[in-house]
Protein backbone atom coordinates (compact mmCIF):
# COMPACT_ATOMS: atom_id res chain seq x y z
CA UNK A 1 0.00 0.00 0.00
CA UNK A 2 2.93 2.35 0.57
CA UNK A 3 3.90 2.02 -3.09
CA UNK A 4 0.27 2.56 -4.13
CA UNK A 5 0.09 5.80 -2.13
CA UNK A 6 3.45 6.90 -3.53
CA UNK A 7 2.19 6.51 -7.11
CA UNK A 8 -1.09 8.23 -6.22
CA UNK A 9 0.72 11.16 -4.58
CA UNK A 10 3.02 11.53 -7.57
CA UNK A 11 0.19 11.58 -10.15
CA UNK A 12 -2.89 12.67 -8.20
CA UNK A 13 -3.10 16.09 -9.88
CA UNK A 14 -3.41 14.57 -13.33
CA UNK A 15 -5.68 11.74 -12.13
CA UNK A 16 -8.12 14.13 -10.42
CA UNK A 17 -8.04 16.40 -13.48
CA UNK A 18 -8.80 13.41 -15.74
CA UNK A 19 -11.73 12.25 -13.63
CA UNK A 20 -13.26 15.74 -13.41
CA UNK A 21 -12.83 16.65 -17.09
CA UNK A 22 -14.09 13.34 -18.49
CA UNK A 23 -17.04 13.22 -16.07
CA UNK A 24 -18.05 16.81 -16.86
CA UNK A 25 -17.71 16.09 -20.58
CA UNK A 26 -20.04 13.07 -20.36
CA UNK A 27 -22.58 15.02 -18.31
CA UNK A 28 -22.68 17.94 -20.75
CA UNK A 29 -22.93 15.79 -23.88
CA UNK A 30 -26.03 14.05 -22.54
CA UNK A 31 -27.49 17.30 -21.23
CA UNK A 32 -27.24 18.87 -24.68
CA UNK A 33 -28.85 15.98 -26.53
CA UNK A 34 -32.39 16.85 -27.49
CA UNK A 35 -35.28 14.59 -26.57
CA UNK A 36 -36.76 15.05 -30.07
CA UNK A 37 -35.74 12.28 -32.46
CA UNK A 38 -34.18 13.90 -35.51
CA UNK A 39 -32.20 10.79 -36.49
CA UNK A 40 -34.72 9.56 -39.10
CA UNK A 41 -34.84 12.95 -40.85
CA UNK A 42 -31.08 13.38 -40.78
CA UNK A 43 -30.51 9.83 -42.05
CA UNK A 44 -32.77 10.55 -45.01
CA UNK A 45 -30.93 13.78 -45.83
CA UNK A 46 -27.52 12.11 -45.61
CA UNK A 47 -28.67 9.33 -47.95
CA UNK A 48 -29.11 11.95 -50.66
CA UNK A 49 -25.41 12.89 -50.47
CA UNK A 50 -22.58 11.13 -52.36
CA UNK A 51 -21.10 8.09 -50.62
CA UNK A 52 -17.75 9.72 -49.92
CA UNK A 53 -19.51 12.64 -48.21
CA UNK A 54 -21.63 10.21 -46.18
CA UNK A 55 -18.44 8.45 -45.07
CA UNK A 56 -17.04 11.74 -43.80
CA UNK A 57 -20.04 12.15 -41.49
CA UNK A 58 -20.09 8.49 -40.40
CA UNK A 59 -22.61 6.70 -38.23
CA UNK A 60 -21.39 8.57 -35.14
CA UNK A 61 -23.04 11.73 -36.45
CA UNK A 62 -26.45 10.04 -36.53
CA UNK A 63 -25.98 8.30 -33.21
CA UNK A 64 -25.28 11.64 -31.51
CA UNK A 65 -28.92 12.61 -32.11
CA UNK A 66 -30.24 9.97 -29.69
CA UNK A 67 -29.63 9.58 -25.97
CA UNK A 68 -28.24 6.05 -26.36
CA UNK A 69 -25.99 7.10 -29.24
CA UNK A 70 -24.72 10.17 -27.43
CA UNK A 71 -23.96 8.13 -24.31
CA UNK A 72 -21.93 5.65 -26.36
CA UNK A 73 -20.26 8.37 -28.45
CA UNK A 74 -19.25 10.30 -25.34
CA UNK A 75 -17.24 7.35 -24.05
CA UNK A 76 -15.59 6.98 -27.45
CA UNK A 77 -14.74 10.63 -28.02
CA UNK A 78 -11.08 11.36 -28.94
CA UNK A 79 -10.78 13.70 -25.93
CA UNK A 80 -11.68 10.84 -23.57
CA UNK A 81 -9.37 8.40 -25.34
CA UNK A 82 -6.44 10.83 -25.31
CA UNK A 83 -6.74 11.63 -21.59
CA UNK A 84 -6.99 7.96 -20.65
CA UNK A 85 -4.08 7.14 -22.96
CA UNK A 86 -1.85 9.69 -21.25
CA UNK A 87 -2.43 8.11 -17.85
CA UNK A 88 -2.17 4.54 -19.12
CA UNK A 89 1.13 5.26 -20.90
CA UNK A 90 3.01 7.77 -18.75
CA UNK A 91 2.62 6.20 -15.30
CA UNK A 92 4.15 2.76 -16.10
CA UNK A 93 6.88 4.25 -18.30
CA UNK A 94 7.72 6.83 -15.62
CA UNK A 95 8.07 4.32 -12.80
CA UNK A 96 9.95 1.56 -14.66
CA UNK A 97 11.98 2.83 -17.61
CA UNK A 98 12.08 6.38 -16.25
CA UNK A 99 13.34 5.35 -12.82
CA UNK A 100 15.83 2.92 -14.38
CA UNK A 101 17.19 5.87 -16.36
CA UNK A 102 17.60 8.11 -13.28
CA UNK A 103 18.88 5.34 -10.99
CA UNK A 104 15.88 5.52 -8.65
CA UNK A 105 14.72 2.03 -9.57
CA UNK A 106 18.09 0.61 -8.49
CA UNK A 107 17.58 2.27 -5.10
CA UNK A 108 14.04 0.92 -4.77
CA UNK A 109 15.17 -2.62 -5.58
CA UNK A 110 17.91 -2.39 -2.95
CA UNK A 111 15.15 -2.78 -0.36
CA UNK A 112 13.89 -6.28 0.52
CA UNK A 113 11.10 -6.32 -2.07
CA UNK A 114 10.67 -8.85 -4.88
CA UNK A 115 10.69 -7.51 -8.41
CA UNK A 116 7.49 -9.41 -9.19
CA UNK A 117 5.73 -7.77 -6.26
CA UNK A 118 6.94 -4.32 -7.29
CA UNK A 119 5.75 -4.71 -10.88
CA UNK A 120 2.40 -6.19 -9.84
CA UNK A 121 1.84 -3.36 -7.36
CA UNK A 122 2.46 -0.82 -10.12
CA UNK A 123 0.15 -2.68 -12.52
CA UNK A 124 -2.65 -2.97 -9.93
CA UNK A 125 -2.25 0.69 -8.94
CA UNK A 126 -2.64 2.02 -12.49
CA UNK A 127 -5.43 -0.48 -13.13
CA UNK A 128 -7.26 0.93 -10.09
CA UNK A 129 -6.72 4.55 -11.16
CA UNK A 130 -8.13 3.83 -14.62
CA UNK A 131 -11.08 2.02 -13.06
CA UNK A 132 -12.05 4.96 -10.87
CA UNK A 133 -11.70 7.53 -13.68
CA UNK A 134 -13.97 5.46 -15.92
CA UNK A 135 -16.33 4.77 -13.02
CA UNK A 136 -16.73 8.53 -12.50
CA UNK A 137 -17.32 9.01 -16.23
CA UNK A 138 -20.00 6.30 -16.45
CA UNK A 139 -21.65 7.51 -13.24
CA UNK A 140 -21.75 11.06 -14.60
CA UNK A 141 -23.42 9.78 -17.80
CA UNK A 142 -26.01 7.84 -15.81
CA UNK A 143 -26.79 10.84 -13.61
CA UNK A 144 -27.20 13.07 -16.67
CA UNK A 145 -29.51 10.54 -18.34
CA UNK A 146 -31.53 10.22 -15.13
CA UNK A 147 -31.94 14.00 -14.75
CA UNK A 148 -32.54 15.07 -18.35
CA UNK A 149 -33.88 11.93 -20.03
CA UNK A 150 -35.12 8.51 -18.94
CA UNK A 151 -32.81 5.94 -17.38
CA UNK A 152 -34.02 2.40 -18.02
CA UNK A 153 -32.61 -0.86 -16.67
CA UNK A 154 -31.50 -1.89 -20.16
CA UNK A 155 -29.64 1.37 -20.74
CA UNK A 156 -28.03 1.11 -17.30
CA UNK A 157 -26.68 -2.36 -18.09
CA UNK A 158 -25.39 -1.26 -21.50
CA UNK A 159 -23.57 1.72 -19.98
CA UNK A 160 -21.89 -0.52 -17.41
CA UNK A 161 -20.89 -2.93 -20.20
CA UNK A 162 -19.40 -0.12 -22.29
CA UNK A 163 -17.55 1.20 -19.24
CA UNK A 164 -16.05 -2.23 -18.55
CA UNK A 165 -15.01 -2.55 -22.18
CA UNK A 166 -13.36 0.89 -22.09
CA UNK A 167 -11.53 -0.07 -18.90
CA UNK A 168 -10.22 -3.30 -20.46
CA UNK A 169 -9.02 -1.39 -23.53
CA UNK A 170 -6.88 0.97 -21.47
CA UNK A 171 -5.70 -1.71 -19.10
CA UNK A 172 -4.26 -3.29 -22.24
CA UNK A 173 -2.63 0.01 -23.30
CA UNK A 174 -1.19 0.30 -19.79
CA UNK A 175 0.05 -3.31 -19.89
CA UNK A 176 1.68 -2.65 -23.26
CA UNK A 177 3.43 0.38 -21.77
CA UNK A 178 4.58 -1.79 -18.87
CA UNK A 179 5.88 -4.39 -21.32
CA UNK A 180 7.97 -1.92 -23.30
CA UNK A 181 9.14 -0.29 -20.06
CA UNK A 182 10.49 -3.63 -18.82
CA UNK A 183 12.77 -3.63 -21.89
CA UNK A 184 13.40 0.11 -22.16
CA UNK A 185 16.09 2.30 -20.62
CA UNK A 186 14.52 5.75 -21.02
CA UNK A 187 11.02 6.68 -19.88
CA UNK A 188 10.41 9.36 -22.51
CA UNK A 189 11.35 7.09 -25.40
CA UNK A 190 9.13 4.29 -24.10
CA UNK A 191 6.21 6.69 -23.69
CA UNK A 192 6.64 8.03 -27.22
CA UNK A 193 6.80 4.51 -28.65
CA UNK A 194 3.64 3.35 -26.91
CA UNK A 195 1.83 6.58 -27.83
CA UNK A 196 2.93 6.11 -31.45
CA UNK A 197 1.71 2.50 -31.52
CA UNK A 198 -1.63 3.51 -30.00
CA UNK A 199 -2.08 6.39 -32.46
CA UNK A 200 -1.20 4.24 -35.49
CA UNK A 201 -3.69 1.55 -34.48
CA UNK A 202 -6.39 4.17 -33.82
CA UNK A 203 -5.90 5.82 -37.22
CA UNK A 204 -5.76 2.43 -38.94
CA UNK A 205 -9.01 1.47 -37.23
CA UNK A 206 -10.66 4.68 -38.42
CA UNK A 207 -9.35 4.36 -41.99
CA UNK A 208 -10.33 0.69 -42.25
CA UNK A 209 -13.97 1.68 -41.80
CA UNK A 210 -13.69 4.06 -44.79
CA UNK A 211 -11.31 2.16 -47.05
CA UNK A 212 -12.26 -1.38 -48.02
CA UNK A 213 -8.71 -2.19 -49.15
CA UNK A 214 -7.45 -2.25 -45.55
CA UNK A 215 -10.62 -3.56 -43.91
CA UNK A 216 -8.89 -6.94 -43.46
CA UNK A 217 -6.82 -5.35 -40.65
CA UNK A 218 -9.82 -4.91 -38.35
CA UNK A 219 -9.57 -8.27 -36.51
CA UNK A 220 -5.89 -7.52 -35.76
CA UNK A 221 -6.57 -4.06 -34.34
CA UNK A 222 -7.21 -3.83 -30.59
CA UNK A 223 -9.47 -0.79 -31.12
CA UNK A 224 -11.81 -3.09 -33.05
CA UNK A 225 -12.63 -4.71 -29.70
CA UNK A 226 -14.06 -1.51 -28.28
CA UNK A 227 -17.17 -0.53 -30.24
CA UNK A 228 -19.53 1.29 -27.84
CA UNK A 229 -22.08 2.20 -30.51
CA UNK A 230 -22.40 -1.45 -31.56
CA UNK A 231 -22.55 -2.61 -27.96
CA UNK A 232 -25.33 -0.11 -27.33
CA UNK A 233 -27.36 -1.44 -30.28
CA UNK A 234 -26.59 -5.09 -29.54
CA UNK A 235 -24.63 -5.60 -32.77
CA UNK A 236 -21.46 -6.63 -30.92
CA UNK A 237 -20.66 -9.25 -28.30
CA UNK A 238 -19.00 -8.02 -25.13
CA UNK A 239 -17.84 -11.59 -24.46
CA UNK A 240 -15.66 -11.55 -27.58
CA UNK A 241 -14.19 -8.17 -26.63
CA UNK A 242 -13.50 -9.41 -23.10
CA UNK A 243 -11.74 -12.60 -24.23
CA UNK A 244 -9.50 -10.82 -26.76
CA UNK A 245 -8.53 -7.88 -24.54
CA UNK A 246 -8.07 -10.02 -21.44
CA UNK A 247 -5.80 -12.38 -23.39
CA UNK A 248 -3.68 -9.48 -24.67
CA UNK A 249 -3.45 -8.02 -21.15
CA UNK A 250 -2.36 -11.36 -19.71
CA UNK A 251 0.31 -11.87 -22.38
CA UNK A 252 1.75 -8.37 -21.84
CA UNK A 253 1.78 -8.81 -18.05
CA UNK A 254 3.47 -12.23 -18.13
CA UNK A 255 6.16 -11.10 -20.58
CA UNK A 256 6.71 -7.94 -18.48
CA UNK A 257 7.21 -10.02 -15.32
CA UNK A 258 9.62 -12.37 -17.09
CA UNK A 259 11.71 -9.57 -18.61
CA UNK A 260 11.73 -7.38 -15.48
CA UNK A 261 12.96 -10.24 -13.32
CA UNK A 262 15.83 -11.07 -15.67
CA UNK A 263 17.06 -7.62 -16.75
CA UNK A 264 20.00 -5.83 -15.19
CA UNK A 265 19.28 -2.67 -13.23
CA UNK A 266 20.28 -0.10 -14.32
CA UNK A 267 19.29 -1.14 -17.85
Amino acid sequence: MAYFYFIWKFHRGFLIFSAVVISAFQFLILKLVTTIDYSAITSYLLEQLPENVQAMFGKDFISMLTVEGAAAFGLNHPLVLVILSIGAITIPSRHIAGEAETGTLELVLSFPVARTKLLLNLWISVLSFLFFIILFAVSSSLVSIYIFHQLTAGLFVKMITIGCNLWLLFVFVMSLSLLLSSFGKEGNKVGIRVAGITLVFYLLHYLSSLWDTISFTKPFNFFAYYQPEDLMTGNRSFSLHFVVLFSLILICLLVSLFQFNRRDIPG
